[in-house]
């Protein structure tokens, strides 16, 4: 929830043949279209255990949204808005909170009076009424075709005040056991459900029962949907659970300044699990500007992530209580420039093998001029040599000059820039460029929102 300060990828007529081309060409772009509007849940990890996909195999690209208090804080109408929006958008992806503990406007009771347990803070004694209310929350979505990332009981960061962990911790496994199989039998007919657990706590390892006995709990009643955590910041789900069989997916939490870093060691980490990023600084929070957050998504899909997801303040918490002052409200962050953003970007991956690339850690392709800190350029090329995506963060600087080597490439390459505020396609000068030896170029520069980071795309042909 972004709520710690910021630490700072024929034989026929000439005619006939480019016809043919086209159609193959817009099959293909169809096809991978439809991995996200009618892809068919549960997903599940893909062979190489690299991303996720769906249950026809089809690469599943996480394009999310943090919407931790929806369920708590919206009534029916606001939901579908909010669903409504990041759909038409191309989010496919949300974190929400089954139950909230502070940042909602009657917490834990939604926002009509509804409450999770019977009794106060008793985790078994679940209210029928208030699960049934955020099972057809799930089911909005589903019918949206995103994926909700439930936290079953957010820990809450530090294991303070924010979260569940001493309610837990005072009641017990016993209790915990009794409300994982509760959650369990009754989202396990949920299609389109991953389950986030912890909640910007890792706790220490005498209190980790908090999460696996949680985990252990609902698997008894759902063994259909992908389980994962989210813990403190800086620490991956594999690096404290990495023991746990129920644990399919891994995330990355970091607010470091040079998120890159971070997010390739999970890329080496055996035994591979996919990964995403599932949080880093928050759009409208620690005096973000648009081209960080940019800079943040593109390098997880250039480190080898599975997709990404975007934080807004105020978003998250749907103008209830937070902690960050915050001007407007979420319906007119609806439209902010991360949410632009991150729609281009979802747009411009899932039209390109985005599922192949791997991260090129040697600067083989952008060989100097690659920069450092947050100015690093993230190179990811396929193995097959015939793509390859470069992200030039903002410098603040106009044009950024630096050598290409071709040489890694099987063909001539076509060469274009994309303007990630924009997404407009220009051709870069000399395209199509030999795949033989050091072309010496140079960024576009502004891209007409005071910043100038670019997308470099090389295709061959």
């Amino acid at each position: 929830m972004a709520k710690t300060p910021s630490l700072e990828h024929l034989r026929t007529s000439p005619q006939s043949w480019m016809a043919a081309l086209f159609m193959t060409f817009a099959a293909a772009l169809l096809a991978r279209g439809a991995t996200t509007s009618t892809a068919i849940f549960p997903l599940r990890v893909s062979a190489n255990h690299r991303y996720l996909v769906d249950q026809q195999d089809r690469p599943f690209l996480v394009v999310g949204d943090t919407a931790w208090s929806l369920i708590a804080q919206l009534g029916e109408a606001d939901i579908d808005r909010y669903l409504q929006d990041r759909r038409r958008r191309g989010f496919n992806s949300i974190i929400v909170n089954l139950i909230e503990h502070k940042f909602s406007s009657n917490p834990p009771r939604t926002r009509f009076g509804l409450a999770p347990f019977n009794t106060p803070n008793d985790f078994s004694t679940p209210n029928p009424d208030y699960f049934d209310f955020a099972a057809r929350v799930v089911q909005k979505a589903c019918q949206r075709g995103i994926i909700v990332w439930l936290a079953p009981a957010y820990l809450g960061y530090g294991g303070g005040d924010e979260g569940f962990f001493r309610e837990i911790k005072a009641g017990g496994p016993e209790k915990l056991h009794a409300f994982g199989r509760f959650v369990g039998r009754r989202f396990k007919n949920s299609p389109n459900l991953i389950w986030l657990l912890g909640g910007d706590y890792t706790p220490p390892p005498e209190d980790r029962w908090t999460v696996t006995a949680l985990a252990e709990s609902i698997l008894e009643e759902d063994p259909n949907h992908l389980m994962t955590v989210h813990d403190s910041p800086e620490i991956p789900a594999a690096a404290a659970f990495d023991q746990a069989g129920w644990l399919g997916l891994n995330t990355v939490y970091s607010y470091q300044t040079n998120l890159f870093q971070p997010l390739l060691a999970e890329y080496s980490r055996q035994p591979i699990r996919p990964f995403v990023l599932i949080e880093t600084t928050y759009e409208g929070e620690h005096d973000a500007t648009p081209d960080q957050i940019r800079r943040q998504a593109y390098w997880a899909m250039l480190a080898g992530a599975g997709g990404q997801f975007l934080g807004n303040n105020p978003i998250w918490h749907f103008d209830g209580p937070g902690l960050f002052p915050f001007p407007g409200g979420w319906r007119q962050a609806l439209d902010g420039a991360g949410s632009r953003d991150i729609a281009r970007l979802g747009k411009l991956f899932r039209q390109l093998p985005w599922e192949q690339l791997m991260p090129e850690r040697n600067h083989s392709i952008v060989s100097d001029g690659y920069g450092n800190g947050i100015a690093t350029a993230l190179t990811a090329q396929t193995p097959d040599r015939q793509l390859s995506i470069t992200y030039f963060p903002s410098t603040g600087l106009g044009p950024r000059d630096f050598m290409l080597d071709t040489g890694s490439f099987s063909r001539r390459l076509k060469a274009r820039w994309i303007n990630p505020v924009s997404g407009r396609s220009s051709r870069v000068e000399d395209s199509p460029l030999v795949n033989r030896g050091q072309y010496h170029l140079t960024t576009p520069g502004h891209n007409g929102a005071k910043a100038n980071d670019w997308i470099l795309i090389l295709q061959s042909r």
